[in-house]
């Protein structure tokens, strides 16, 4: 049962981890003053903030009866369609905003700015903020937490199958991170650039992503009310 959860949540974990806003926050903070001590703060408050969200969701699940008596509730294939469907409006959207911006004209957020004076306290606190604020990141931590509340019974195949979706979904903060520890000289330059890619291609990059993730959530969905 613990394979069949976390072949479950993949690729909602993917679809998480998948931010280029926290990609480019993390090289923008590693590049600033006490950027490393920054840029672990950074990914303890995205760590924190994915981890508390599913597992209270996972809890809303349960309350909700996602799963009782070896049947999934009639309400999930719905709720499943919902999301899918958010999630192709949202890709739609996302397209329409990569045809209206020119070519590496993503505006950075305000919460970007200034990073050079951020404490590890706000970096926590950014950590958190972009890990919640975006829709993308809340649908997935959402359906993710409801196929662990379905498909993984059993207090061992919850946690292992948690810990895979928070270690996934926090890949996009801790690579970097990685890279910058132990990529040796060429780090700085490797980061910048992966940081002017993701700048340039932000909006397709999402409305793609939404675009996937929307079709398989969908198809979920329906394949659960046929």
């Amino acid at each position: 049962m613990v394979n069949h959860g976390v072949g479950q949540i993949l690729s909602h974990a993917v679809g998480v981890a998948i931010s280029p806003v926290a990609v480019i926050a993390v090289v923008l903070i590693l590049a600033a003053p006490r950027g490393r001590a920054n840029a672990l703060a950074f990914a303890l408050g995205w760590i924190l903030a994915v981890s508390g969200a599913l597992a209270l969701l996972v809890l809303l699940g349960d309350e909700a009866g996602a799963h009782r008596d070896g049947h999934t509730a009639g309400w999930v294939p719905w709720f499943r369609v919902v999301l899918g469907i958010l999630l192709l409006l949202l890709a739609f959207r996302q397209l329409r905003l990569h045809n209206t911006l020119e070519t590496g004209s993503y505006p950075l957020p305000e919460r970007l700015r200034q990073l050079d004076e951020f404490t590890p306290g706000r970096c926590i606190a950014l950590g958190v903020l972009l890990a919640l604020s975006n829709p993308k990141n809340v649908t997935q931590l959402a359906t993710g937490a409801i196929n662990v509340a379905v498909d993984s019974p059993g207090a061992t195949a919850r946690v292992v199958t948690a810990l895979v979706f928070i270690v996934i979904a926090s890949l996009c903060v801790l690579v970097p991170l990685g890279v910058h520890v132990f990529g040796g000289k060429t780090a700085n330059a490797r980061l910048e650039h992966w940081r002017e890619w993701t700048v340039r291609n932000h909006a397709a990059i999402m409305a793609v992503l939404f675009l996937l993730l929307g079709t398989k959530t969908l198809g979920d969905g329906i394949s659960g009310l046929v």
